[in-house]
């Protein structure tokens, strides 16, 4: 015969099943939340192309080239460095563009008609606008390393020092960030399809920036610049993304961005001079102070990412 509780000790039993219930809630809540964050997921945004009209008549623009070595010739005296097999320069040196003369696009569809561009990289951007300053220089590196096979290689330190490594993610290894903390921990199956190589570099770009870029980068002067280093400092980041030089040794540097809100990465030119000109000469580059894109440098932002290229 079944013993009837008493009203106390049906009390207590509901008590502990209401508590049993709140701790399910809870834990699955928190597991949910852990999921979230360490399950970033890339969406390319519908970007919007049109013509924009140039302000300025801008010096060795070849319309009909579609890669950055077919659009941008060197200027006169000067041959383009030649770029070794399989190397990032070459990686640019054929990276297609948008249509010459081309408004930049944004990640929310607009566009921005810049008298800086002198071209357009056709490169994807997020839906959430994470591809900035620094996040443009960083696909860029990593998305030669995805495509040449060096996995190993695409690694990057996040704001707060904390590494965060793609081989690791491949292996189902995620980043919890929480505030200023970070750690890694194992929350996902193994794999390296392109979409989780995407979703690795969101990552990256959430937490990255123009600070970590500095921390991994060491000051080089002006005349060892070459294609892959970075001009850098607090506010901004460019990269240099070609070179070229005359016969007296003098070089000459193409020089890409994006910026806030994101955008294509694109090439800029300067007004300084009498003339329009995509190149900017290491003379410029050696001064004290100068400015690229708007934002003003000093020779002590010239660095060099890890090991260069």
């Amino acid at each position: 015969m079944n013993r009837r509780l008493s009203v106390p000790e049906e009390k207590s039993e509901h008590k502990l099943s209401g508590r049993m219930v709140l701790l399910f809630v809870c834990l699955a809540a928190l597991l949910t939340a852990v999921y979230v964050r360490t399950h970033p997921r890339w969406k390319a945004a519908e970007l919007t192309i049109e013509p924009a009209g140039r302000f300025f008549e801008t010096e060795c623009i070849e319309p009909d080239g579609t890669t950055l070595e077919t659009r941008i010739l060197p200027p006169e005296g000067y041959t383009r460095v030649p770029a070794e097999e399989g190397s990032f320069t070459e990686y640019l040196h054929n990276y297609p563009l948008l249509p010459d003369d081309t408004k930049i696009p944004v990640y929310d569809g607009s566009t921005i008609n810049s008298t800086d561009a002198a071209c357009v990289f056709d490169i994807s951007l997020g839906r959430e606008g994470w591809q900035q300053c620094a996040d443009s220089v960083i696909r860029l590196y990593s998305d030669y390393f995805y495509e040449t096979g060096q996995y190993d290689r695409i690694s990057f330190h996040l704001s707060n020092g904390d590494e965060c490594s793609y081989n690791n993610w491949r292996k189902g290894r995620r980043m919890l960030v929480l505030g200023s903390l970070s750690c890694e921990i194992p929350a996902a199956f193994p794999g390296d399809s392109r979409q989780k190589y995407m979703n690795y570099l969101k990552e990256v770009m959430r937490y990255a920036g123009t600070l970590s870029l500095i921390d991994e980068s060491e000051i080089i002067p002006a005349d060892e610049l070459r294609t892959g280093d970075i001009i850098c400092n607090e506010a901004h980041v460019v990269m240099i993304a070609d070179t070229a030089v005359n016969d007296k040794g003098e070089k000459c540097f193409l020089i890409g961005q994006s910026f806030i809100p994101a955008v294509c990465f694109h090439i800029l030119t300067h007004t300084e001079g009498k003339t329009v000109s995509p190149w900017f000469t290491q003379e410029e580059l050696s001064k004290d102070s100068f400015v690229i894109g708007g934002f003003r440098f000093d020779k002590n932002n010239l660095r060099r990412w890890n090991d260069g290229f």
